[in-house]
């Protein structure tokens, strides 16, 4: 039997200029400390950057992927999503 070989093709979205007035999606992937490292980048991007709405949510387990209603949320109600990993 032969196996069949496919590429994916990722594309990268496009970075904005600057974080002047973005609200941005923080993701922490169930690690130990990911909420606390976003948290303080929270911090910073507010106050270095000018983000505007910081919103940090997070999924069940590293071991999993993010459930897809807090993707699709993220991709609603953001314009930059971060994740994180923690330990």
């Amino acid at each position: 039997m032969a196996v069949e070989t496919v590429k994916l093709l990722t594309v990268r979205a496009p970075r904005p200029r600057d974080l002047r007035g973005k609200r941005v999606g923080l993701l922490a992937n169930g690690k130990a400390n990911s909420e606390e490292f976003l948290m303080a980048l929270a911090t910073l991007l507010r106050e270095r950057y000018g983000a505007d709405r910081l919103a940090i949510v997070g999924k069940p387990s590293a071991n999993r992927v993010a459930p897809a209603d807090v993707l699709d949320r993220l991709a609603a109600h953001c314009d930059v999503v971060v994740t994180a990993v923690g330990d």
